[in-house]
């Protein structure tokens, strides 16, 4: 009795890292910018941080609704 669903085993690992790890190398991405943009314009901190909140929390609510798919797909 051995282990029968490798495809969909890998399927399923590679789909969830997907789905895990774009959100993080996004955000990583917009944390940088917002780093470098606050080394240039120290004194548009607050519109800089307004303006990078705006596009982190777009990039959660695209995570989250692509979990929501994902649970629907495998259950």
């Amino acid at each position: 009795m051995g282990f029968r669903l490798w495809y969909e085993g890998i399927l399923f690992m590679v789909s969830f890292g997907l789905i895990v790890g774009l959100p993080c190398f996004f955000v990583a991405v917009l944390g940088s910018k917002m780093i470098n943009d606050l080394g240039y314009f120290p004194t548009k901190a607050a519109k800089i941080q307004l303006n990078m909140s705006w596009k982190i929390f777009m990039v959660e609510v695209v995570a989250f609704l692509m979990l929501i798919v994902f649970f629907h797909i495998f259950s």
